[in-house]
């Protein structure tokens, strides 16, 4: 359980809240046409930069978590230039992320 009194708590909500909007936007590319994936693949980049300012600005600028934010890229990228995308593909760069080595949003 996350620790509320901990002061890196509200990052790791913060850390939270970019992994689901990206996770909303990889639902969302599953659905679409191939044509409109490239406008949601641009949403899932302001979030994972977003992620990206958030590991150096807040959480020391974890090389590890740095590494799965590359992952993550990278599965929504390969996600979004699928011809048949599944959503299971991204989980494990996903759960990466959430780890306690990485974000610990898992905590949530």
């Amino acid at each position: 359980m996350l620790n509320l009194n901990n002061p890196q708590s509200k990052h790791i909500f913060a850390a939270a809240r970019l992994e689901d909007a990206v996770l909303e936007y990889a639902k969302r590319i599953v659905a679409a046409q191939p044509s409109e994936r490239l406008a949601l693949l641009a949403l899932c980049e302001q979030s994972i930069d977003a992620m990206r300012s958030l590991n150096s600005e807040r959480f020391g600028n974890s090389a590890f978590t740095a590494s799965a934010i590359d992952e993550f890229r990278d599965a929504i990228l390969s996600l979004s230039s699928s011809d048949s995308p599944d959503l299971h593909t991204i989980f494990p760069a996903l759960a990466k992320l959430r780890s306690d080595e990485g974000f610990g949003t898992d905590w949530i």
